[in-house]
């Protein structure tokens, strides 16, 4: 025969379900939005490489900047993501010089030129990114750095992988 309950427990409240308050979750997701935005940092991939391009591996740790972007693949030239020119005319051409690369950076150089006489925040520094694949032959890639020079973009960097 069992024990009648004492006095304490019959006058025990029976347990409710918990419950959250919205202010508690709102300073969870405001510190967790903070902690993500001050870890955000903005010197990460502003470089986007085509997935076709196999870039080189190189030890250089110097960090891109946003630049005129030229891209040579194993078949085209390509300048700010319009094709330009096909790698053959360019491999059977004998002279350094490549006219719709070089007609392809002046209007883009005037373009810039154009900006910078309206704002005077922006100014032509002669500056290109070469995103030249590791397949190419070093010819194309002499030929459309003599074409920049001449066009003007004088400072010349190559993309590369960094390796760590």
């Amino acid at each position: 025969m069992p024990f009648p309950p004492s006095k304490r427990k019959r006058n025990r409240q029976k347990p409710r379900p918990g419950t959250l308050t919205i202010t508690s979750l709102m300073d969870i997701f405001t510190i967790i939005l903070l902690f993500l935005l001050k870890s955000y940092s903005a010197e990460g991939d502003i470089l986007a490489v085509d997935p076709k391009l196999r870039l080189p591996v190189s030890t250089s740790r110097e960090t891109p900047r946003m630049r005129l972007i030229v891209q040579i693949s194993t078949d085209a030239i390509i300048v700010d993501g319009v094709k330009v020119s096909d790698l053959d005319g360019v491999l059977k051409g004998k002279d350094l010089l490549i006219k719709p690369l070089l007609d392809a950076l002046n209007k883009s150089a005037q373009k810039t030129e154009f900006i910078a006489r309206n704002n005077p925040a922006v100014k032509f520094t002669g500056e290109v990114l070469i995103q030249g694949d590791r397949r190419i032959p070093f010819v194309v890639l002499e030929k459309v750095m003599f074409t920049c020079g001449q066009a003007g973009y004088n400072s010349i960097a190559l993309a590369v992988y960094s390796r760590e």
